[in-house]
């Protein structure tokens, strides 16, 4: 026989069963929209059947799962990594790309995506997207020779931006950025890397012939200031030594003798008369 007790708990775990039943199946009436996103409330019967007027924004939304469903569209900004393809240049020759695109979509213009496409983004993102930056690449190629790509990257480049930009802007997308890595084919490759050694043995000889033709001009005027100091120094000793023998006269001479003579004077072995030397009596 059962106790109230008993009956009591029986009756709460009933009503606890009944009530995650209850919340198990009102949950599949609604769903929350994360912020970053567009929710798409989607007719799936009806003459009205594809996207509402409606677009619900973050939070929750409710809905009949079997008469309508819900898309989540991020709007925040998205990059892809895409394997790499091979574009031809009008002259024949093949270039490897391999680009990383940064977008996201126009949260505006979410509706308009689902409705020409009805795919969800990572969907898009493989498929109408990836079109969009191959086209980009391969209708810019196609004005190149394979010399001139090499040589005007930046404008290639740039031209390569344009285009995406326009095609992504008209089907809903806000392009961010481009970055790609553009290889030659290997003969080209090689063409290349054998004219950029030539060139830097080129700049090295250049630059040693430079180094060497300024040292041999230092020492030129290294040797030139040390003749012309030689030759200042003979000039003045010579100038000096002129003057010299032009200012010693005789008189002078025996002027100079005098004024050195100690006041003795000299004698001689033959007995002769003392005489000052060089003195007539």
């Amino acid at each position: 026989m059962e106790t109230p007790l008993r009956k009591r708990l029986i009756s709460i775990g009933i009503s606890v069963i009944a009530f995650f039943i209850f919340l198990t199946f009102i949950g599949r009436f609604y769903t929350r929209i994360d912020a970053g996103h567009v929710g798409l409330k989607i007719n799936m019967s009806g003459s009205d059947r594809g996207v509402s007027d409606i677009t619900e924004v973050t939070g929750f939304v409710w809905y009949i799962p079997w008469l309508t469903k819900i898309e989540e569209f991020p709007t925040f900004t998205q990059t892809i990594d895409y394997q790499p393809f091979t574009v031809n240049t009008n002259d024949g020759a093949s270039f490897t790309v391999d680009p990383t695109l940064t977008y996201h979509p126009n949260p505006a213009e979410v509706p308009q995506i689902y409705r020409q496409y009805r795919r969800p983004l990572p969907v898009l993102e493989q498929t109408i997207i990836r079109n969009m930056v191959f086209d980009a690449y391969r209708l810019t190629t196609n004005e190149f020779k394979s010399d001139s790509l090499v040589g005007q990257r930046a404008r290639f480049e740039a031209k390569v931006e344009a285009e995406l930009r326009k095609s992504l802007k008209e089907d809903g997308f806000i392009y961010e950025r481009l970055t790609s890595a553009v290889t030659p084919p290997p003969s080209l490759q090689a063409a290349i890397d054998a004219k950029n050694t030539a060139v830097q043995t080129a700049m090295a000889l250049r630059n040693k012939i430079e180094s060497e033709k300024a040292q041999a001009e230092i020492a030129i005027t290294r040797a030139t200031g040390a003749a012309r100091a030689r030759l200042i120094n003979a000039q003045a000793e010579s100038e000096a030594n002129t003057l010299k023998q032009r200012t010693l006269t005789p008189m002078l001479i025996q002027q100079q003798w005098i004024e050195k003579w100690d006041g003795k004077l000299p004698t001689t072995s033959t007995g002769s008369a003392n005489l000052m030397l060089g003195i007539k009596p």
